[in-house]
């Protein structure tokens, strides 16, 4: 099985689409890392918008769910929640659905193959990732398992590289429990590398998406981000939504 890592969404290539990999987005900084959180609360689902008017349209078919997201770290007007995993962890979620658009994390989730499975993939539920993408992996037959880095407005993200590369040791780590061989491309090796240079707290500093969030004032949201294995829950993409075209996460 190859491990490989796209440093940007554009850079998954149709020829490279296997509907029986295995993709995991990574939005450190904060989709994937609110998406553990919310799960972890007891949301029922989550709907991933690709955009902001299709995360008004599928509000107003469904005003009972929660309508969460933000762009450039801003909470979005009339939205319930922006995309903080603080505010997530303090806010009544239990048994609720979330219609959720973000700057680069929800997009990242539609650019991978629609037959695929893919996973939502942070440093706060590291190890169960790894668990359950390398269990679903074997399940499939999968050739490949990619990590998908939802980067910054197509540019490349060191945060959510460095989490990448921490995924790779992570996932390693599986392929000895389950006695599978894992060839890494120079794009895991890459990313890898990134990580052994980049400590997780040094992101604090040197990520732009980082700095971002703690400029807005919300400093306590990278603190969460950088924590490392915590929770258990893991977010997939169980179909599409017909009536909105939203991608249905629910916790695997």
């Amino acid at each position: 099985m190859q491990l490989n890592v796209f440093f940007l969404p554009s850079a998954i290539l149709p020829v490279l689409e296997q509907t029986n990999d295995v993709y995991i987005v990574i939005d450190l900084i904060r989709a994937t890392t609110s998406m553990a959180v919310v799960l972890d609360g007891g949301a029922r689902r989550i709907f991933a918008a690709s955009g902001i008017e299709q995360a008004r349209a599928a509000k107003a078919l469904y005003p009972e769910r929660l309508l969460c997201g933000e762009r450039n770290v801003k909470p979005l007007p009339g939205f319930d929640y922006g995309n903080s995993p603080v505010q997530f962890a303090a806010a009544d979620v239990r048994d609720r659905e979330l219609v959720m658009t973000t700057t680069n994390g929800t997009r990242a989730f539609h650019a991978c193959p629609a037959g695929a499975v893919r996973l939502a993939g942070s440093l706060y539920n590291g190890q169960a990732l790894a668990r359950k993408a390398m269990e679903l992996a074997l399940e499939r037959g999968a050739s490949s398992i990619h990590l998908v880095c939802a980067g910054e407005e197509d540019t490349f993200g060191l945060d959510d590289a460095v989490c990448a590369g921490y995924l790779v040791q992570e996932l390693q780590d599986q392929t000895l429990l389950y006695e599978q061989e894992l060839t890494l491309d120079e794009s895991a090796l890459a990313a890898q590398a990134l990580a052994e240079v980049y400590p997780a707290h040094s992101l604090s500093e040197l990520s732009n998406a980082a700095r971002q969030v703690i400029e807005g004032g919300l400093p306590g949201d990278v603190a969460c981000c950088l924590r490392m294995h915590v929770s258990q829950s893991v977010g997939i993409v169980v179909g599409q939504e017909e009536t909105t075209g939203l991608l249905v996460i629910e916790r695997a």
